[in-house]
């Protein structure tokens, strides 16, 4: 149920700026899809810039929508 919540949610803000919380780390960048399953982001940080990152949904502690400076 969560999960479906979540997703909606999710695809309803597609191109925003994005800080998904996982256990281990902090991910960053602009929200490109979300399904059942799966949200990708496009990474603004790190060492890559602009990288998809693939994130299961089960993992996904938090989300925080951001707004670019």
């Amino acid at each position: 149920m969560f999960r479906i919540t979540l997703t909606t949610e999710l695809a309803r803000h597609i191109g925003s700026q994005v800080e998904i919380a996982l256990d281990d780390r902090l991910i960053e960048g602009i929200l490109l899809s979300a399904s059942l399953d799966l949200v990708v982001v496009s990474d603004s940080s790190g060492y890559n810039p602009g990288v998809e990152v693939n994130i299961h949904t089960e993992f996904i502690n938090s989300v925080r929508f951001t707004q670019v400076a």
